[in-house]
């Protein structure tokens, strides 16, 4: 068995480069290339013994080109382009961060103008518009007849309609 000298940490930190640019240029992807550096160097460990003395370079090399052919050959590997076409069919579960800021910016410019309202429009127009509260729900809580709560609610968004008119 012979030992490169300085020890295997000299030998990592002789050879790193040369065989990160090997697995890089197999598998095209940095983190990948990472991997299968570590592997490669891992191997070479385990295999030690078999290892001549006579030019690291050349044997460390085939060991990356071996473990990246493995790799390349290996089912965990395999990658199936998803064209633009696919993604545009799958619908968005969730806003885009500018329909977010959109709506949120939205939300606000109601509840301002909700509580600008005198009363009884303003707690009928932040119970229904704001906090989403059924009028039905709302005349239970309130004790409030619903018919009147309904002609409230008519009544606010008269003006509501009036104050975004003059909002833009």
């Amino acid at each position: 068995m012979i030992i490169y000298a300085g020890g295997f940490e000299k030998f990592i930190k002789d050879h790193e480069r040369l065989v990160f640019s090997i697995c890089f240029s197999f598998s095209k992807n940095y983190f990948d290339a990472e991997d299968l550096t570590q592997e490669t160097f891992i191997s070479a460990y385990r295999y030690i013994g078999s290892f001549d003395g006579i030019n690291a370079k050349a044997w460390i090399s085939k060991i990356a080109v071996n473990k990246c052919k493995n790799y390349l050959k290996s089912s965990q590997r395999k990658v199936y382009p998803v064209e633009d076409e696919v993604f545009s069919s799958i619908p968005a579960l969730e806003d885009s961060p500018a329909d977010y800021i959109v709506k949120k910016e939205q939300s606000e410019n109601l509840y301002e103008l909700c509580n600008a309202l005198k009363e009884p429009y303003r707690a009928v127009a932040v119970k229904y518009f704001c906090e989403n509260m059924k009028l039905s729900e709302y005349s239970l809580q309130s004790g409030i007849g619903l018919k009147t709560l309904e002609t409230r609610l008519y009544r606010a968004k008269k003006k509501l309609s009036k104050m975004w008119g003059e909002c833009k």
